[in-house]
């Protein structure tokens, strides 16, 4: 065989059209499951318009053949999305996904470090999150001290008090410098 002959029958090293396959069908899963997002966390999630466009057609389409012909739009127009970024702000969205539970974590070390540590502890925060409202975080950081103070004082009078703790709204205080 000559040289040209061997270059004729060079393997194609891309992927394989069942390869290709599968990647659009995880496109079109990832678009369903964006498509079904409550409209409040769908605002969160970085779509271009022609996204944003696609799934507010998908609520309108009621038959199920329709439906599944417009997840094959919606795949075709997930390949122009940063596909990682969108996967991302979806787990930070999802209590089962680990990424949600390591902000929750962070977010529960800090009201943590804030109630025990002080000053040292708040001026951290402030300094990496810019917080604008330091008085309003003191207070919060003051009841929930004072709040955690009687816990450990009095167990039982603790559980008898119901309702949102101070400790609580220091934690949605918190969890405003988060990005959702």
């Amino acid at each position: 065989m000559s040289e040209h002959e061997d270059d004729q029958f060079e393997e194609y090293s891309g992927p394989s059209k069942s390869q290709v396959k599968r990647e659009m069908h995880a496109l079109q899963e990832l678009g369903k499951r964006i498509c079904e997002l409550p409209k409040k966390q769908l605002k969160t999630l970085p779509l271009s318009a022609t996204m944003i466009e696609a799934v507010a057609e998908w609520d309108r389409i009621k038959k199920n053949e329709a439906k599944r012909r417009h997840l094959q739009y919606v795949g075709r127009v997930m390949r122009s999305e940063d596909i990682e970024a969108v996967k991302l702000a979806i787990d930070k969205q999802d209590p089962s996904s680990e990424e949600y539970n390591r902000v929750l974590h962070q977010q529960e070390k800090w009201r943590d470090r804030l109630i025990t540590e002080g000053k040292d502890a708040l001026s951290e925060f402030c300094e990496q999150f810019e917080v604008s409202d330091i008085q309003h975080l003191r207070q919060l950081i003051r009841n929930a001290a004072k709040e955690h103070e009687e816990k450990l004082a009095n167990p039982d009078a603790a559980q008898a008090k119901m309702g949102k703790s101070a400790a609580r709204k220091l934690f949605l205080f918190i969890k405003t410098f988060y990005p959702s």
